[in-house]
């Protein structure tokens, strides 16, 4: 196994005529541009940027051309998986031969193999509703991509499969799927990969570890153990790097945007 930097991006809601959620900045492109120019300056620079979801805040056709011109810069692979506001056909039309192992058929699932590490995208999002699901086919196809991975191996997705502990978030993350997925990943150790939730948070899910990235559009800033509703904080935006070594173990630096 050789070193590989993954640069872990979420939530971007980009747009170009109307934010689908009210909450997406009017200046949203120019502070991906930020985090772009940012990528770009790191040395050595990632080997891979992968995206858990909600690129856009609506899913139009227009929002992925301007998507697709905003990450014109970056020159390694990039990987991502649809959220919420997302739409997959346009999402398809738009990005799919700029997206490093986009699979093919109804779902946009990914898979990336490099020395020592496997990457699998899967595709968790409900049509028109903002939980998420895992299908049979889904997990089906999840569970024969398994078969044959890397050591190291990352799933991405926007739902989060584990809990967080406020019931606000857990209500809208991933409803269907969670225990068949649980037991597929079980045979070994994971690396999980999510988004949704606008809040950086980490995890340690039996076997697995999680990590949720935030989002440079909006982000929340809630209290570990609170029960109240998350409210809207303006809070710094960092974006998580992991650091693969080549004896299996993975740092993970936080990558802070001004």
């Amino acid at each position: 196994m050789t070193l590989m930097l993954i640069a872990h991006l979420s939530d971007l809601h980009l747009y170009t005529e109307r934010s689908e959620t009210g909450q997406a900045p009017a200046n949203i492109r120019y502070i991906v541009e930020g985090i772009v120019s940012d990528l770009l300056g790191l040395q050595p620079q990632p080997d891979l940027v992968v995206i858990s979801g909600d690129l856009a805040d609506g899913g139009t056709e227009e929002d992925y051309l301007l998507i697709r011109q905003l990450l014109a810069p970056l020159t390694m692979p990039i990987m991502a998986v649809p959220g919420n506001h997302d739409r997959r056909e346009a999402m398809r039309l738009g990005l799919g031969d700029r997206l490093t192992g986009l699979q093919e058929g109804k779902f946009l699932h990914s898979r990336v193999d490099a020395d020592g590490v496997t990457l699998l995208g899967l595709d968790s999002v409900i049509v028109g509703q903002p939980q998420g699901a895992l299908c049979s086919k889904r997990l089906d196809w999840l569970e024969g991509e398994l078969r044959k991975t890397q050591p190291l191996t990352f799933l991405v997705m926007h739902h989060p499969p584990f809990m967080t502990g406020n019931p606000h978030w857990d209500a809208y993350s991933l409803i269907e799927g969670r225990e068949r997925f649980r037991q597929i990943i079980d045979a070994s150790p994971k690396r999980i990969l999510c988004g949704h939730i606008h809040q950086p948070l980490h995890i340690q899910w039996g076997l697995h570890y999680g990590a949720i990235a935030g989002s440079p559009a909006f982000q929340y800033n809630l209290v570990p153990g609170s029960k109240a509703a998350p409210a809207e904080n303006q809070v710094a935006y960092s974006y998580p790097l992991h650091h693969c070594q080549p004896d299996g173990s993975v740092l993970v630096h936080l990558r802070h945007i001004t």
